[in-house]
């Protein structure tokens, strides 16, 4: 039988996390609550190690959301059509490409041919995060299974517009620095090491040693060594390293001053848009808040999050336990406030998702007119100290004289 990881809180509000034996998901959620715990995660476990599973490829071709997207519209488009889930999976595995996606979807349709649930042949697959998984059960559950696929496509398409808004924003400035970097580094390396040979029997000023001790530093950097450090940073990208990375890092970006309120509007933007999709969805609203709270960067509004759980399931109301609080500012209370008692939660998320998302906007706008010239500054002052230290070199040689 499988075995389920679980975290759970009992009775006295301690929190307890361990692992059981069940046939299936239901039965081991049924004998968590038996011992009259309140089960905040439960999955089945699997081997962490991507080495030991044997699916380990550092360049295999990865999922994109673009392809999740396009996946989840035609499933949704033909389940409306008429045509049942396994004769839909025929048709897409016609037209898939990607390998990795063909083959997981194989996987489903004989996971559906055997008798097994749809969520339960998703879930096998490890294709799909929890998150898109409680959509597909939620409309297994209550027979709408297209508008849950229809839902899943809307959530990918808003991943994707938000990423490509982003990289849109970034683009000159990246293209700023980058080319800072290759100038800085072409002097450094290339004409700084054989000016200073000429004045190698001088004693030159400081700001001249200063030069000289980078120049000979990066001049024992061969062009073979380039192509080497790229493949190794790619082959980190895909090793079992870098999410572990990826979260420390997260971990101290997001607690940096000045990123600290462009984070704060990007995790309730994310935030909201993945509640109002859930309860379109069906899904009860502590299972959703559940599930959204893992795609928060910062770490204590995770945690508060885990508390609100708890509170709301004690039978405390949901805007009581979002008043007091700190993370969440007066209007974002005073509108779920409106939509608890109006019963219109859904939508109230989704004016929150576009007031965030607004802002988050507005804020990467403000801050990219000032990166610019900031950029353009301190590229100009290295390039003035260079010209400085050499006017200084020449100087100390006695070639120039005033």
């Amino acid at each position: 039988m499988p075995e389920f990881e679980y975290k759970a809180v009992d009775p006295a509000g301690l929190k307890l996390q361990g692992s059981l034996v069940a046939e299936n998901l239901s039965q081991a959620k049924g004998l968590l609550k038996s011992r009259g715990l309140i089960v905040l995660e439960l999955k089945e476990k699997v081997e962490d190690n991507p080495f030991l599973k044997g699916n380990f490829l550092p360049f295999q071709k990865k999922i994109r959301d673009r392809d999740l997207y396009n996946l989840f519209r035609e499933l949704s488009i033909l389940l409306r059509s008429g045509l049942t889930l396994d004769r839909a999976l025929s048709i897409l595995l016609e037209t898939t490409t990607n390998p990795i996606l063909r083959r997981s979807l194989e996987k489903v349709q004989k996971g559906i041919r055997e008798g097994k649930s749809i969520s339960q042949a998703f879930r096998e697959t490890n294709l799909l995060p929890p998150l898109m998984l409680s959509m597909i059960s939620a409309g297994e559950a209550i027979g709408k299974l297209a508008s849950a696929f229809e839902n899943m496509a809307d959530f990918y398409q808003f991943r994707i517009q938000f990423k490509n808004e982003i990289k849109s924003a970034l683009t000159y400035p990246l293209f700023l620095v980058t080319a800072s970097i290759i100038t800085v580094f072409i002097v450094f390396r290339f004409i700084l090491p054989k000016f200073f040979s000429l004045f190698a029997d001088l004693h030159l000023p400081l700001p001249s040693k200063i030069l000289y001790s980078f120049g000979l530093a990066l001049s024992h950097i061969k062009w073979y060594h380039l192509p080497l450090i790229f493949f190794l940073l790619l082959f980190l990208l895909r090793t079992p390293l870098w999410p572990l990375l990826k979260e420390r890092f997260t971990q101290v970006f997001t607690k940096l001053p000045l990123i600290k309120g462009f984070i704060k509007d990007l995790d309730y933007a994310r935030f909201s848009h993945s509640m109002y999709s859930m309860l379109k969805s069906g899904i009860e609203f502590v299972d959703a808040l559940y599930l959204s709270k893992n795609i928060i960067l910062n770490e204590d509004l995770r945690q508060f999050l885990d508390h609100a759980i708890l509170e709301i399931r004690k039978g405390h109301s949901i805007a009581e336990v979002f008043k007091n609080t700190t993370y969440f500012s007066p209007v974002y209370y005073n509108m779920l406030k409106v939509g608890e008692e109006s019963g219109n939660l859904k939508e109230i998320f989704w004016e929150l998702y576009n007031m965030h998302d607004e802002n988050f906007k507005n804020n990467v706008k403000r801050l990219l007119s000032l990166l610019e010239p900031i950029i353009i500054t301190l590229t100009g002052l290295i390039i003035g100290f260079i010209v400085i230290s050499l006017i200084l070199t020449v100087m100390s040689a006695g070639v120039i004289r005033f």
